[in-house]
């Protein structure tokens, strides 16, 4: 599945599921049950910014993230993917100053919609979490009997 197929089915499950998507442009709309403000240019304060992409005029999050300046962090990411800045077609943004809590926001946001862009980070760090719980599992057979 190319990208584009991801995003649809991705939609395709969040309005089945009853999570309905803010309209491309929508302000205030509404993630997770939270605001969050659109328009012409991000502020440069803290916050976290959701990029969206539109499946049938409805904002679709392809990438979460958060920042101490959201402008700045906007634009470090659609210069760093050039992929997804061609697919980003809307920019949402919920200014916050606790670095918790948007930390929390963000982790919500991703296991709830599952951004594509987000994804591969995610299966990143459970594989880096499960490794170093298995850390002193022994693969080898052989290598059993030399620890004794």
């Amino acid at each position: 599945m190319n990208v584009t197929e991801v995003s649809f089915v991705a939609a395709a499950a969040a309005a089945v599921s009853g999570k309905a998507l803010p309209a491309i442009g929508q302000t205030p709309a509404r993630y997770a049950g939270h605001a969050f403000e659109t328009g012409a240019d991000a502020p440069d304060r803290p916050g976290i910014f959701v990029l969206t992409t539109e499946l049938s005029g409805r904002a679709h999050p392809v990438y979460v993230g958060e920042s101490d300046s959201v402008i700045v962090a906007v634009s470090a990411v659609l210069a760093a993917n050039p992929v997804l800045k061609r697919l980003t077609a809307g920019v949402f943004w919920r200014v916050s100053p606790f670095a918790l809590e948007r930390k929390r926001l963000v982790d919500e946001l991703v296991e709830e919609y599952q951004p594509h862009f987000n994804m591969p980070i995610e299966t990143e760090r459970r594989a880096s979490e499960r490794s170093l719980d298995h850390d002193d599992w022994v693969r080898d057979p052989v290598e059993l009997i030399a620890r004794f």
